[in-house]
């Protein structure tokens, strides 16, 4: 006899039940005013997997948990093991389902949500880069850059090579567009995600010819062709959801770890996408001059200009200057 609780087909309450087992094929619940008696074969027994308890379900729905669970019929307890009892027991299975988990995670941040974002950003209507550009422009304008110093001539001698620059690449994405600015924070150039190239004073002035400079205008087209600035948006947003559905609710630890996380992911987008767009960029300079040498001179110029680089370089969002400088003397199409 075992003593436990029964619940009464689609019912929430529960009694105290008994449960006995008559020769080696019946079983009989009595509960209340309640008597069941079936046959042991009609009963499901579902299997111990950690601290989830036994449950009995008789053939009209009801169901049986006991207080104490060796204290069930033998039969019960000597029924098969299914697999996620043996994989809960086994180590070597334990294992090896946390190693194919990690591979699963780590294929799906490095390959499946890369392809994703991507994919994302090419369903995007034009409107949606050109509001993101336009804002961070605005927003850029009203708390870090100033107007452009150079000179109204130098302006438009750049603006033509520009535009030369930009009639011999394949068709963009978004129709890119040259703004020049002003900062303190040394030389420097970026891109936008509705096109739009910014050019800083600073970095015009370090440049020792047009073809230097052109070197770093093809850069900032490459991020512009490949979308980086749109995918990595998309890929931040994804990462930080993907993170917090893994991790569930955390406490703030986990948090500090969750946030060191997504920012070593997305540090590795980001040197993937600058080594995407020095290849672009050193592509169509050995198109148009015939050799890649501007391009390192510039990360010469820039890494003497920026002074020692900090932290490691799985950390930083941009590759090892060094690294940099020696694939575009080394560049082969």
């Amino acid at each position: 006899m075992t003593e436990g609780y029964a619940y009464p087909p689609q019912q929430s309450s529960r009694m105290r039940a008994t449960l006995m087992v008559l020769g080696e094929t019946r079983a009989v619940l009595q509960y209340e005013d309640h008597r069941i008696d079936c046959r042991l074969e009609e009963i499901t027994c579902t299997e111990k997997v950690g601290n989830i308890p036994i449950k009995l379900r008789f053939p009209d729905g009801d169901l049986f948990i006991p207080d104490n669970e060796s204290a069930l019929p033998a039969y019960f307890l000597q029924s098969q093991k299914s697999g996620l009892s043996w994989l809960e027991s086994s180590k070597l299975a334990i294992l090896s389902c946390v190693f194919i988990a990690v591979l699963f995670i780590g294929a799906f941040f490095y390959v499946g949500l890369p392809s994703m974002s991507k994919g994302i950003v090419t369903l995007l209507p034009e409107e949606v880069p050109v509001a993101v550009g336009e804002h961070v422009l605005s927003q850029l304008d009203e708390r870090l850059l100033k107007p452009s110093e150079l000179p109204i001539e130098q302006q438009a001698h750049i603006q033509a090579e520009f535009d030369q620059l930009v009639a011999d690449l394949p068709p963009m994405p978004v129709p890119p567009r040259l703004v020049f600015r002003s900062w303190e924070r040394g030389p420097n150039a970026f891109a936008l995600s509705d096109g739009t190239v910014i050019l800083m004073d600073s970095l015009v002035a370090i440049a020792d010819s047009d073809r230097q400079l052109n070197a770093i205008l093809l850069h900032e087209l490459g991020h512009v062709y490949y979308q980086h600035v749109m995918t990595s948006l998309v890929q931040s947003t994804l990462v930080s959801v993907s993170v917090a559905v893994i991790t569930g609710e955390s406490t703030g630890v986990i948090d500090t770890l969750t946030g060191l996380g997504v920012l070593f992911v997305t540090a590795g987008y980001s040197r993937e996408n600058e080594e995407e767009s020095d290849a672009f960029s050193a592509t169509h300079l050995m198109a148009k001059y015939g050799d890649t040498t501007a391009l390192a001179e510039m990360f010469e110029k820039l890494s003497a200009a920026h002074g020692a680089e900090m932290s490691m370089e799985w950390l930083s969002s941009h590759p090892d200057t060094n690294t940099r400088i020696e694939a575009a003397k080394q560049f082969n199409p």
